[in-house]
This record gives structure tokens, C-alpha cells and sequence, in this order.
């Protein structure tokens, strides 16, 4: 019975500091751009680059940095190394609005009404400024439910020591009719 005892209490010590080595080896995450995600001990990474150790079969794998949207380090910190192919947007999100200037990307669709926007005050930059009413005319045009806006007049603004100003007129155009409110149609059945 004591023999047992003394050898449970070996195993016990020895296979201690073994699961102790397991846990000390930390694993960083590499999250492709083709969405899939590796767990992987990252060794090295050069300018063109990454090289990588997969835990499963201790082999050293290379591979291009432009494969790599980014890598999650086992100590929390991130490193980006590009953007997302595609990024997941919600339907009525205002990205999902397209702005155009040609008028032929709107025949055939239903006019939903006039959209007026100007950048806001704090663009530092004309191209900051153009961006920032374009997204004020996509919010714009996600309220009135509509898909598409043609742009019918953009107009810069500011000069010298002037901060940059942006004006667009568009019209919102959608798929579906547009939806009327119930009080309109019981006057017009009046």
C-alpha cells in the first residue's frame, strides 16, 4: 500500500512540470484573407515574409505577407498587415448605397426625392471634405429607403487659409416604389 502511495506520488511530481511545458508554449493566431484563421507559434516576419511553426507537427512554414490580413499575437497584441477583401455589411447600412454621376445607372428605377448634403466643418482636407458629404448623402438616402443616388451638382469650396467645404446635390432612386404614407392615400380615395 506504501509502495503505491510513494509511486502515485512520483508520477504525480514528474508529469507536473511536463504539463507545465505544454502550457508555457503560447500560440499566435494568423488570420488569412482568404478568411481562414491559423494557430500557429510565429518565429519570423521580414518585409515580404512570415514564417511560422505549426504546433501539431513542429514543421517551419512560410508565407507571403500579402496572404496576411493580420496576425493576433498569444500576448494581445494585434499587427494589421492588410485590409479585408470583402468586409460583411449589414442591408441597411449606409454602404451599401452606390453614388454615380451617369445617368443611365438609374433608368428604370423609382425616384424616392432630393438629397442636399455639405461636408462637415471639421475636414481638414478637400478630399476629406468630398468624402465626408458623400457619406452624409449615403445616410441621407439609407433614410429615405432608397439603393442609388445620382449626383446632379458637386461643388467645392474654400480657398487659401479657408477650411475646405463640400456640396452635393443627388436625387435617391430605389428598386420598389416608393412607400407612401397611409393619410395620402385616404385623402386621394376622398
Amino acid at each position: 500500500m506504501i509502495k503505491r502511495i510513494i509511486v502515485g506520488v512520483i508520477v504525480l511530481f514528474i508529469s507536473i512540470p511536463l504539463m507545465a511545458q505544454e502550457e508555457a508554449i503560447k500560440l499566435d493566431t494568423i488570420f488569412m484573407l482568404n478568411r481562414k484563421k491559423l494557430v500557429v507559434q510565429v518565429r519570423n516576419i521580414s518585409s515580404s515574409t512570415v514564417r511560422y511553426t505549426n504546433p501539431a507537427t513542429d514543421e517551419t512554414i512560410m508565407i507571403e505577407r500579402k496572404q496576411i490580413e493580420k496576425i493576433v499575437f498569444s500576448n494581445g497584441r494585434k499587427e494589421v498587415f492588410n485590409k479585408p477583401i470583402m468586409m460583411m455589411v449589414d442591408e441597411g447600412a449606409y454602404q451599401t448605397v452606390i453614388v454615380t454621376d451617369k445617368k443611365s445607372d438609374v433608368e428604370g428605377l423609382y425616384e424616392y426625392g432630393t438629397i442636399e448634403t455639405q461636408s462637415s466643418a471639421g475636414s481638414r482636407s478637400a478630399k476629406a471634405a468630398k468624402k465626408s458629404a458623400l457619406i452624409r448623402m449615403q445616410k441621407k438616402a439609407i433614410l429615405l429607403g432608397a439603393a442609388i443616388v445620382y449626383v446632379t451638382k458637386e461643388e467645392s469650396i474654400g480657398g487659401f487659409g479657408e477650411p475646405p467645404t463640400f456640396s452635393m446635390v443627388g436625387i435617391a432612386y430605389g428598386y420598389e416604389p416608393p412607400k407612401v404614407e397611409e393619410k395620402e392615400e385616404e385623402k386621394k380615395e376622398q
